[in-house]
């Protein structure tokens, strides 16, 4: 029988810009997502048959060039995540808006080499104003969308965390969109392809690696096997700095707020690969890029559906 489609996807998220997240600015760029996270899920990708969709920030490109092209010339996809992750993304003026997205998917494809045609916003911080950025921008596809109530206490929680709660309170405390299957974003005459992350059935709790740390492993894999026995896409993202031991790889000890750095790098490869392991046994694994790819074909032997 075919199986599912599921999309893994890595928000390339370096220490500082999360940091900046929690309101701690003024850091240099900080390159262990690159010289230590990426090795390590690349591995993990590889051991478990998945081929993912990195969400790079733009002003990383070059530096990290060479890593980014082997990431495309191992099957997985290079997508961006802005050009310099200003928070709140939301509020960003237009012009600027077309900047970020313009020199972030220059600086992306220079690097490696290939078409950059999806983006994600940071803290899934967007609405309807980006679409016709997007477009103007050249991309295809968006996966921001957060389709549940719970965005609102999640925002909350960041808020709580953050040294400087300012930026946190200026997000979009709701979801911009509640539909929970990929669909067709039309604003004006302006369209791109939304890629909304997976929410569990009758709450819409959101099944991510962030929120994988809190649900014990049979919970878990009830959740991804009712995705599949329903044939229902999943979209599965986590973050790089999932891959680092704060100690281990000693990371600024301010990223001890965030979800899972509590936890040995050791635990947190082992949870990393046995997640992954549990979503390739249920599901075929391939990147936004080829998703896409697939649905457009699937439409072009049906027509197109309603929006």
């Amino acid at each position: 029988m075919t199986r599912p489609l599921a999309t893994v996807s890595v928000d390339v998220d370096p220490v500082d810009l999360h940091l900046l997240g929690y309101g701690i600015g003024g850091l240099a760029p900080d390159p262990l997502v690159y010289t230590a996270s990426l090795p390590r899920l690349v591995e993990r990708f590889n051991r478990t048959g998945v081929r993912a969709t990195f969400f790079v920030v733009g002003r990383d490109a070059a530096a990290h060039a060479p890593a980014l092209r082997a990431l495309e010339d191992a099957g997985h996809e290079v997508a961006s995540h802005s050009h310099s992750h200003p928070m709140p993304f939301v509020r960003v003026p237009r012009s600027r808006l077309d900047a970020e997205l313009l020199e972030s998917r220059r600086q992306l494809e220079d690097a490696t080499g290939r078409p950059v045609i999806g983006f994600r916003a940071p803290n899934w911080d967007v609405s309807a104003r980006a679409v016709a950025s997007l477009v103007r921008a050249g991309y295809r596809y968006d996966a921001s969308g957060f389709p549940t109530l719970l965005q609102i206490p999640a925002r909350a929680l960041l808020v709580m965390k953050a040294q400087d709660p300012r930026t946190a309170l200026r997000m979009r405390p709701w979801p911009f969109t509640l539909r929970r299957q990929p669909f067709r974003w039309r604003v004006g005459g302006d369209e791109v392809y939304e890629f909304p992350i997976s929410v569990t059935r009758w709450l819409g709790f959101p099944i991510y690696h962030t929120t994988r740390y809190l649900l014990p492993e049979r919970l878990f894999i009830r959740h991804l096997d009712d995705f599949a026995r329903r044939g229902q896409a999943l979209f599965y993202p986590l973050h790089g700095v999932d891959a680092l031991g704060l100690k281990e790889d000693r990371v600024d000890e301010r990223l001890s707020r965030h979800p899972g750095m509590e936890h040995s790098l050791a635990h947190k490869l082992a949870l990393l690969e046995r997640s992954l392991a549990a979503i390739a046994e249920r599901f075929e694994a391939i990147t936004y890029r080829e998703h896409l790819a697939r649905l457009e074909a699937a439409e072009g032997t049906r027509g197109r559906p309603d929006q």
